[in-house]
């Protein structure tokens, strides 16, 4: 007993070496002690024991159990991350090119329905004050192709197949598949017996696409007369090659219509004639006539004229019978 505290006393007296040998074991033993805790990690499958000796390691079978038994219960990587971020909750902030077609369908749907509504209470009442007993109605048509109809209370539905959104008790449309200067001196004439009328007007000078008037008139009785009235006009006309129009004090309206920039005291048109016809007759006039104090406009299909009335109208009425002839 005194041996062995001699040399565990010589042991620890001794000065500092790189390796200190456990005095209990014997260096063979040391080695093996050593060597199983320096190389024993968590990863390590074949765990070194001293030999002859059996130390099971609990620890480690209680570990591998539990991770087992985590892996079990634990959900797969996309369902841990829909329950920290449940799908109904996730918000995304726009982006600058959102998508705009949900609200312009709730939009869409809105207004359909408001105006569908709307529609709807019209028509009843409609019904109720017995307007609809009054039909729509063709009033005519020509050879030529000129056609005019009267709607009497359109139906709410159909108000907007029409150029303008006006909702007029009657509604009166003519149409012809050419478009002449004439139509405009008719149409003036009829604007200024009827100033309660609103239109709606398609015409061209170069004659490219047809002539369309749509009337809009709370007054169906008004309306009808006005309509029937410029229709039976347009139609007397179509019959007639040469053609003189003519008005005084023109209208701005009208004015602008033929293009014309300054307001004047008279204007004609001789319908009928041609561009280089209209040079024709002009060049016969003008040689025989110290009358020269108007002024006139070459149009593909007519020829205008310009000035003091009483000039313009004895002017008009020469070229004609010369045009006769």
């Amino acid at each position: 007993m005194s041996d062995f505290m001699k040399s565990i006393v010589q042991e620890v007296m001794k000065p500092s070496q790189k390796s200190k040998v456990n005095p209990l074991f014997g260096r063979e033993t040391n080695s093996i002690y050593s060597r199983s805790t320096v190389h024993t990690t968590n990863d390590s499958k074949d765990i070194q024991t001293i030999p002859g000796v059996d130390r099971p390691n609990y620890q480690q079978k209680n570990r591998k159990k539990r991770l087992a038994v985590i892996e079990e219960q634990s959900p797969a990587p996309k369902q841990i991350e829909k329950a920290i971020h449940p799908a109904k909750n996730v918000y995304s902030p726009p982006s600058k090119g959102f998508d705009k077609s949900p609200l312009a369908k709730l939009q869409t749907m809105s207004l359909v329905q408001g105006n569908h509504s709307n529609s709807n209470q019209q028509v009843h009442s409609a019904i109720g004050q017995g307007k609809f007993n009054q039909e729509s109605q063709c009033i005519g048509q020509t050879k030529d192709g000129v056609k005019a109809w009267l709607f009497s209370y359109l139906h709410p539905h159909l108000q907007s197949a029409f150029s303008r959104s006006l909702k007029s008790n009657a509604i009166g449309v003519i149409t012809a598949e050419k478009c002449t200067a004439g139509q405009l001196f008719l149409l003036n004439e009829m604007l200024r017996e009827f100033s309660t009328l609103k239109y709606f007007l398609t015409w061209d000078k170069e004659n490219t696409q047809g002539f369309v008037l749509e009337l809009y008139e709370d007054n169906p009785d008004r309306l009808t007369k006005s309509l029937k009235a410029l229709f039976q006009k347009l139609s007397q006309n179509v019959y007639k090659q040469i053609q003189v129009f003519k008005t005084q004090a023109p209208s701005p309206w009208l004015t602008k219509q033929l293009d014309l920039k300054t307001h004047v005291d008279g204007v004609a048109v001789i319908e009928g004639i041609d561009y280089y016809s209209a040079i024709l007759y002009l060049d016969r006039f003008l040689k025989k006539s110290n009358e020269a104090n108007f002024s006139y406009v070459l149009e593909k299909n007519y020829l205008l004229l310009h000035g003091n009335y009483d000039i313009v109208s004895k002017v008009s009425e020469e070229l004609q019978r010369q045009v006769k002839k």
